[in-house]
């Protein structure tokens, strides 16, 4: 558990699970809508989108994918095309979002999928080298404008509690055919969140599609061989595909090129891993190439 003032009461979340309507494209995916809600308010979206000529009697693979807030066009239209070609097996997709504008977002994933409060002390003790006479205050901001810092940071633990509790429970409970083999695609900070769990709780997801994982925060914090004990005790067999932008700053590809090293030289018989950094993309150009790419690794026939 991290160190972050939360009420306690965060711990037991009180869900009311609505469902709010189901829609069904002219090709035969259907989406339904639920709204979950926590005792502080905290309104999540769960989007569970279903394949074509799907059937309740027959079991499927689940794929979880984080950010479905803008990330549900391009990983469901990426599917769509697989599928169409006839490449990729049947999969059901859960997005999980927000309701609320794109600084709520931003705001919520700040807090969900960081495992630690934010110190950005590589970049201060780099600063203090450069002019260690003065005293340095940082700033760092999101791309919406929400501040980094320790209040609104750290809540890893306690999305994964509320991943692993609350949603997958409520899915498979609702339904018991969804349980063939769960999936967790991340980019940026859901991948960190990604890697995370994978340490974590290695048996929660089979398959992972990592993209562009924010390991370098908290001076790589999660970028060691002693974070993956608790994977390599672990007897699941787990499928990962992990890509970055190869345009990346350098932050980004350092930090992931070393926990692919670190994977690599682990040699564990129970993971199937393949390591793609995709040429001339960047941070977000790099999405179409790798959903597509993982989706394929992931669920090809």
């Amino acid at each position: 558990m991290t160190n972050i003032k939360l009420k306690i009461t965060v711990i037991g979340f009180l869900f009311l699970f609505l469902n709010v309507f189901g829609q069904k494209t002219e090709l035969g995916y259907k989406t339904k809508n639920y709204t979950v809600y926590s005792e502080d308010k905290d309104e999540y979206i769960l989007k569970i989108t279903f394949p074509r000529n799907y059937n309740s009697d027959k079991e499927y693979k689940t794929l979880y994918y984080l950010d479905a807030y803008w990330l549900a066009e391009i990983t469901l239209g990426s599917y769509t095309i697989l599928d169409l070609c006839n490449y990729v097996e049947d999969v059901v997709f859960v997005g999980i979002s927000l309701n609320g504008t794109q600084k709520d977002w931003h705001k919520q994933r700040d807090m969900d999928f960081t495992p630690s409060q934010f110190r950005n002390l590589g970049l201060l003790e780099d600063l203090k080298k450069i002019n260690p006479d003065n005293n340095i205050k940082i700033t760092v901001k999101t791309g919406s404008g929400n501040q980094l810092g320790k209040e609104s940071t750290g809540g890893a633990n306690l999305f994964l509690g509320f991943l692993e509790n609350q949603v997958i429970e409520f899915v498979e409970k609702e339904y018991p055919n969804l349980n063939k083999r769960r999936g967790l695609l991340g980019h940026s900070f859901g991948g960190l969140f990604g890697f995370y769990t994978l340490q974590n709780r290695p048996g929660l997801f089979q398959d992972l599609l990592l993209i562009s994982a924010s390991l370098s925060w908290n001076s790589s914090e999660l970028v060691g061989k002693g974070k993956f004990e608790k994977f390599k005790d672990s007897k699941n067999e787990i499928r990962l595909y992990h890509s970055y932008g190869e345009k990346e700053i350098n932050g980004i590809k350092t930090s992931n090129n070393d926990i692919s090293l670190i994977l690599t030289e682990l040699k564990l018989e129970n993971l199937s891993y393949k390591f793609d950094p995709v040429k001339n993309t960047n941070h977000h150009s790099v999405l179409s190439r790798a959903i597509y790419d993982g989706l394929l690794y992931l669920y090809k026939k």
